[in-house]
Formats: structure tokens, C-alpha cells, sequence
């Protein structure tokens, strides 16, 4: 049984993850765009024909909208994403708490503007 049918996480690949980070820090982008920060992040050519199914699937829940060939988070697919983000940030603190989820997506945004 999949945890989302008993309310406790929404099934999410690491591609839904990463696409909905994508969006939640700059929206709308069409697929092309999503493709290339994907590519950046993982340090490989992501194909936008990749990352079709998991949009289609994204679109299927809910968490994106699609219009005029750009995509943009809903507030459902940021629901989704908000307890894997926090995850996320307690995985890299060791669970010690001592990240602060908004200093660490500011840090990252700020090594982003950077080119580190």
C-alpha cells in the first residue's frame, strides 16, 4: 500500500522532487527549461522527452498546472513537496537541527547565483 493512501507522504520520484524544486524557486518554465536545471544539478544531459512522464504524472495529481507550454507548481504540489524538502535539509544536517530550512535554500540560492 503506497503511504499516500494512508495520508502520510505523497508517492514522489526523486525526478517529481527535483522538477517541483525547479518550479518552486522560479516558475513558470517550459520543459526545456526544467531539463536544463535538471542537467545542471545532475551533472548530465536531461532530455526534455525524459522528463515528459514524470510531468504527465505531476499534472495527474495535480502539483503542476500547464499553460502556453510552461509549467507552474500548485499549492497541492507544494503541500507534496514540503515534508521532503524538510527531509532533505534534516539527511544533510545528520539530524542534529541545526539547518534552518529558509538559511539553507537561501545558501543554496546564493551558491547558485555564484556559479559554485
Amino acid at each position: 500500500m503506497p503511504l499516500s493512501a494512508v495520508g502520510a507522504l505523497a508517492d514522489m520520484s526523486v525526478v517529481e522532487f527535483c522538477l517541483g524544486m525547479a518550479l518552486s524557486r522560479r516558475a513558470p518554465q517550459s520543459a526545456g527549461e526544467l531539463a536544463a536545471e535538471l542537467s545542471a544539478w545532475f551533472d548530465r544531459q536531461v532530455r526534455s522527452r525524459a522528463i515528459k512522464a514524470p510531468l504527465e504524472a505531476m499534472l495527474g495529481r495535480g502539483w503542476v498546472a500547464h499553460g502556453c507550454g510552461t509549467y507552474t507548481l500548485s499549492e497541492t504540489g507544494t503541500a507534496a513537496l514540503t515534508p521532503f524538502t524538510h527531509a532533505l535539509v534534516r539527511m544533510l544536517d545528520g539530524g542534529r537541527r541545526l539547518l534552518d530550512l529558509a538559511v539553507f535554500m537561501s545558501l543554496i540560492k546564493e551558491f547558485e547565483r555564484s556559479g559554485s
